[in-house]
């Protein structure tokens, strides 16, 4: 129906899904036609919706792309909220914008700067599905803390369900990754035209050409908020793990549109913990690779939400866990993989380096690069030593370049005894003859609290969604592979002369030392 035709109170249908994958309808009673404004990216129509799918929640996040169907021919999509007590009051973008000729401003269309400054998306936050519930809980806080918002779904039912015919008034997802961790923007089919989907009324990320997981989705329930005013919205509880049906391939200022059949390409991410008892989770995802276009695979972010994930599942606690974890990437110009290995006593410290090794992966476009698989591999067991570093002692004289025995004394946190411990360290050949004092510090991690866990996800959350233009450095897939061994960290007592790091003097993957003493040497003349 083209704008032009659109009266107000004319009376019509709207279609979504309300729970699991059934088609719902409901009344729309068109009030007015809004002529373009600043806040808005072209006319809208002003619209009430009512019946007994959606008078206990209104109108909520989910509900963008609801197509309003009048006399049998199709409007427009729900698109955004105002604000109203109740949430039955929105906008809804014309089917004719959509479909990407954008309307000339009809007749009679009243503006309303009001109107255009108090709308919203109503799909705006991506949903997270797949994650325990301190993860989701962590995850949703740190987003909240940074300003962003993230909704977080179950994946599917427990029966799971049949895929869906995408078509008007279907629950459908955008997705950047999909399987056991997915996260994706969820919202509602308005338009199909034979394999052609159009959705959302408004954009994903307005970023133009995609290419994106396009699934079925999964409905919970209405999350029913009456004040409409964020953080308090109302919001479909819809999974974001669906069935994969074909690809997102535009998102444009008023819908996100693909094509059923061929889907993106992808990067498939194993991530596999175990546990000395023997029992093991694994977790397999895939990230839609949109690397091409200069958008990453979203490795900055699902990795690091796996890995925890699967260190939760394995060892079932929160508490303080000792683990080594390798995340390696199998990339088709090369003949090894490339990655990196580091034992952690900390969750947090994990995560930011998975994060990490996402963002060289992901911005790195100076060369071909056709990643097959990434793979995290984790070792983890319950508990963590701690010693404290308390003393120590070497030879009295020494001579530049000679490797020296170093004695110390830790003692174990939490009433333990003391111990003495041997480590070696070289000394530099650079050092001049006199005495000198060398400085030996545990480097080894504490155990990451929820709070410091939380921190983590609010950096991985804000850089995924607000990056940085940074260059990469790496100019080849090979330099690409010593950047990503950079960051390997042994754990242990390291030595530090001034500014000037000496090496590890005891290296250890399942103690985790602290403290810091002084080693005062004197050395004297090199033989000649």
């Amino acid at each position: 129906m083209p704008l032009s035709e659109v009266r107000a109170g004319m009376h019509c249908t709207g279609l979504s899904v309300i729970r699991g994958t059934e088609i719902s309808s409901f009344d729309v009673e068109v009030l007015d036609v809004i002529a373009q404004e600043a806040g808005l990216r072209g006319p809208r129509m002003l619209v009430r919706a009512s019946g007994a799918a959606v008078d206990a929640s209104g109108i909520g996040q989910g509900f963008s792309g609801s197509p309003i169907i009048c006399g049998g021919r199709n409007a427009g999509a729900i698109s955004e909220g105002l604000g109203d007590y109740g949430n039955h009051v929105v906008l809804a973008t014309p089917i004719e914008e959509m479909l990407g000729d954008r309307p000339a401003r009809p007749a009679g269309a009243r503006r309303d700067p009001r109107l255009a400054r108090a709308a919203r998306p109503l799909a705006g936050p991506l949903t997270v599905s797949g994650l325990s519930s301190r993860t989701r809980e962590l995850l949703m806080r740190a987003a909240d803390r940074a300003g962003l918002m993230m909704l977080a779904a179950p994946a599917a039912p427990a029966g799971g369900y049949a895929p869906v015919d995408l078509g008007p008034g279907a629950s459908v997802a955008v997705a950047l990754s999909t399987g056991d961790v997915a996260v994706g923007g969820v919202g509602t089919v308005t338009y199909r035209d034979g394999n052609s989907v159009w959705a959302f009324g408004h954009p994903l990320d307005g970023l133009g050409r995609r290419s994106l997981f396009l699934q079925d989705s999964y409905v919970f329930g209405v999350i029913s908020n009456p004040l409409g005013i964020p953080p308090a919205l109302s919001y479909k509880l819809a999974s974001s793990a669906g069935h994969v049906l074909g690809a997102a391939t535009s998102d444009t200022v008023a819908s996100v549109g693909g094509t059923i059949g061929a889907e993106p390409p992808s990067i498939p991410l194993n991530v596999v913990a175990r546990g000395g008892d023997g029992r093991q989770v694994v977790l397999e995802s895939r990230l839609a690779d949109e690397r091409g276009l200069g958008y990453g695979a979203g490795l900055s972010l699902v990795a690091p939400l796996a890995a925890s994930q699967a260190v939760e599942g394995l060892t079932r606690s929160v508490g303080p866990v000792t683990f080594s974890l390798c995340m390696r990437f199998r990339v088709r110009e090369l003949g090894r993989p490339i990655g990196f290995c580091n034992p952690y006593f900390a969750v947090d410290r994990a995560m930011a380096d998975l994060r990490k090794a996402g963002d060289l992966v992901d911005s790195f476009d100076l060369a071909p690069l056709h990643i097959e698989r990434a793979d995290v591999r984790v070792s983890a067991r319950p508990g963590v030593t701690e010693d404290v570093l308390v003393d120590a002692d070497a030879s009295r004289r020494v001579r530049p370049g000679e490797r020296i025995r170093v004695r110390l004394v830790v003692q174990r946190r939490r009433g333990g005894g003391r111990r003495l411990i041997t480590g070696s360290l070289r000394v530099p050949r650079s050092l001049p003859p006199g005495r000198h004092t060398i400085r030996l510090a545990g480097n080894g991690q504490t155990f990451s609290s929820s709070g410091s866990l939380m921190g983590e996800f609010e950096t991985i959350v804000i850089e995924f969604l607000s990056p940085g233009d940074e260059e990469p450095e790496a100019r080849s897939p090979r330099q690409l592979g010593k950047a990503l061994g950079r960051l390997h960290h042994p754990l242990g007592i390291e030595a530090r002369l001034k500014r000037r790091g000496l090496g590890l003097v005891v290296r250890s993957s399942d103690v985790s030392y602290g403290g810091r003493v002084p080693l005062t040497l004197r050395v004297v003349r090199r033989r000649r």
